[in-house]
């Protein structure tokens, strides 16, 4: 994530649905704590509307933030075949997580499916940290769901990845994705180029290029950016069914609250 007029992901947007699909394995867990938590939801990284539209129709009321244009102009898309009532509930915002400035405190705020770890140093966490939980009513929970690629830290894989291969059922064109991984073990960034190849009717194949980056903490460096940040950590977990981290955990989704000690 970075500051500035332009599109960090206007080359992964066209691309991003075919890549996560229809995944929804998290959804559960947030469902759950909107439940429990007072007030409307902030969801900081909504993209494409992945978890927005389903929250908004099991009732929640939704502010979604993305530093993307792309992205969410795809979500304001698919939000035109909602009911009056979903669309109601649903607010697109446009900002940087660092620089958030609504006049709405949250009983829940998440950042899902490692939208945290686009945040590439501990001061850039430690600013989104803060500017989330002035967003945060008191009693309020903020979920950060992170990514540690420790298979991928230990041994990079030399050769491309290939992570997508289907028919796009908007085009009936074949696309297949490639990732190809370089790893900076000391700055804790995972470099990640991206290969699309997209069939065309015509038989030719048109290909894209781009590349991003994330970066990756280590549970005790998250713990003390949390800590810094005035949060407390209420629970962690790995996996969306709530089961306890092991020292091979390569996600984790911590539940935090504000620190009133």
């Amino acid at each position: 994530m970075k500051r500035g007029n332009t599109d960090p992901y206007q080359d992964f947007s066209s691309f991003y649905d075919i890549y996560v699909g229809d995944w929804l394995a998290d959804l559960p867990l947030y469902l759950e704590y909107a439940k429990k938590s007072p007030g409307p939801v902030l969801e900081v990284g909504a993209g494409s509307g992945r978890l927005t539209i389903p929250l908004a129709q099991e009732g929640f009321s939704v502010t979604a933030v993305d530093i993307s244009p792309s992205m969410l102009a795809i979500l304001e898309s698919r939000l035109t075949s909602q009911t009056d009532d979903v669309r109601r509930r649903v607010q697109v915002v446009l900002s940087d997580a660092r620089e958030l400035d609504l006049s709405t405190d949250y009983g829940l705020i998440i950042v899902p499916f490692y939208t945290f770890n686009y945040l590439l140093s501990p001061e850039d966490q430690d600013v989104a940290l803060r500017s989330m939980s002035k967003h945060l009513s008191n009693r309020g929970r903020l979920l950060i769901d992170v990514f540690i690629p420790l298979k991928r830290i230990d041994l990079c894989p030399r050769e491309p990845v290939l992570r997508v291969d289907l028919t796009d059922p908007r085009t009936g064109n074949r696309i297949r994705g490639w990732n190809i991984y370089e790893m900076d073990r000391q700055g804790q960034v995972e470099y990640r180029k991206h290969v699309f190849e997209v069939a065309q009717s015509d038989g030719s194949i048109v290909k894209k290029e781009f590349a991003t980056q994330r970066h990756y903490s280590f549970p005790e460096q998250l713990e003390q950016v949390f800590a810094h940040a005035g949060l407390h950590v209420e629970d962690v977990f790995s996996g969306y069914g709530k089961d306890r981290p092991t020292p091979t955990s390569e996600q984790l989704l911590y539940v935090l609250t504000k620190d009133w000690s």
